[in-house]
């Protein structure tokens, strides 16, 4: 059984603005030490929200098919997903609906509890979001840095090592003073409305924010399965219509890379009946991408773990690893540096009103106490210009830097 809720001690919530519900949330979260998730839907004006009232956080494999509605979390290198960390929707706030529901499990604090806490941070009329925080410990990856990076990928290629490699690169930049993550958020929302917002926090996990433009896997209410390979690179010129848009080999071939890469996922495990759409191009905010459709009936094929199964076996797919996998995943682990973390994850909703979306973790940063960390990696192939592959980390850094108002 659920409860769902609009009124609270006779106030209804559309007497509150958007923004001070969600304010509201992320410091009642933030005072009980509890992890929140918020986030948007790509073409969806809805924001949704979970808070997981339990006990700490702890990683795990999560079942997509057995788990309850939450928000799933995982970094990059996530060992068969053991280190995966799940935000159990105990609460699940929806903007649209504009209501609030309470799973079975209330754990230390009662939805009344709660909702009395809610009333008085709304009537405190304060904007201030908190966000759980860790250390500004990064460092930015230098231009030099980078490009001996790439040359070394090259090598690797010359050598038939890699067939391709993601490097990346950090970027670390010094907030404006009273940075407020909320409102960092709507203008993502606003300015890349194609794009997954994100904004999670968590004692466990500090504070993460993005606008990721590649779905991972989807599960719609009909039950179609859908993963898309998002590969090739450059800017954005408004003016130019995408279909006058030219793209060079190098791009075209590090796409189809991908796409072979999600192809052969599905050959391991017998899969045929799948539809395939594409390459076309599209925009993620200021960059261009070549974008392939893969959707597959899951009842007419009767799959019902197809979601479990595939992320298991695309994670991390060619776009933000390389292939071989094994080979790539050393090669990063070996030169960029530094540990992703969760950059280049995945992250989404599970389960919450029937579907499941999971997202690379893109266009992401961490947020520190007076810095922000910005990740970006560009796709090496035999035809790679280094100068060219450190531009495209920094055209994609500046999707995030457009909003920061530093």
């Amino acid at each position: 059984m659920t409860r769902i809720v609009n009124i609270i001690s006779g106030l209804n919530l559309e007497d509150y603005s958007e923004l001070e519900i969600i304010t509201s949330w992320f410091r009642l979260a933030y005072k009980n030490k509890m992890p929140v998730a918020l986030w948007r839907l790509p073409g969806s004006s809805e924001k949704q929200l979970v808070i997981d009232t339990g006990a700490r956080l702890s990683p795990g494999k999560v079942d997509l098919e057995e788990s309850m509605g939450g928000f799933l979390f995982a970094p990059f290198e996530n060992q068969k997903m053991s280190q995966d960390f799940f935000l159990r929707a105990n609460i699940h706030y929806s903007s649209t609906q504009n209501q609030i529901t309470f799973s079975d499990n209330y754990y230390s604090l009662t939805p009344d509890m709660i909702m009395d806490q809610l009333r008085m941070e709304l009537d405190a009329h304060s904007f201030d979001s908190f966000l759980h925080l860790t250390d500004d410990n990064r460092q930015t990856t230098s231009e030099s840095q980078y490009l001996e990076m790439v040359e070394n990928a090259l090598n690797s290629i010359q050598n038939g090592t890699l067939q391709k490699v993601v490097p990346s690169a950090t970027r670390k930049v010094k907030l404006r003073h009273r940075f407020n993550s909320i409102d960092t958020f709507e203008r993502l929302c606003s300015s890349y409305p194609e794009a997954f917002i994100s904004l999670v926090t968590a004692p466990e996990l500090g504070t993460w924010m993005g606008a990721s433009p590649e779905p991972l896997i989807e599960i719609d209410k009909s039950r179609t399965f859908t993963t898309v390979a998002l590969a090739g690179t450059q800017a954005y010129h408004p003016a130019l219509s995408l279909q006058d848009v030219a793209w060079k080999q190098k791009e075209i071939e590090e796409q189809a890379l991908v796409s072979r890469y999600i192809i052969n996922c599905f050959k391991k495990i017998r899969l045929r009946e799948f539809e395939e759409i594409g390459p076309k191009t599209v925009v993620a905010g200021n960059i261009l991408h070549l974008r392939t459709t893969y959707s597959i009936d899951m009842e007419s094929i009767n799959f019902p773990l197809l979601g479990s199964v595939m992320l298991d076996l695309l994670h991390p797919t060619s776009a933000v690893c390389g292939m071989p996998k094994l080979p790539a995943l050393q090669f990063i682990k070996e030169n960029e540096g530094f540990d992703r973390e969760f950059f280049s994850g995945y992250l989404g909703p599970v389960n919450l009103s029937n579907e499941t979306h999971l997202f690379v973790n893109l266009r992401c940063m961490q947020v520190a106490s007076e810095y922000a960390t910005l990740y970006a990696g560009a796709g090496v192939t035999e035809d790679s210009i280094a100068q060219n592959e450190w531009v495209e980390t920094q055209l994609k850094c500046d999707t995030l830097i457009d909003v920061l108002d530093l």
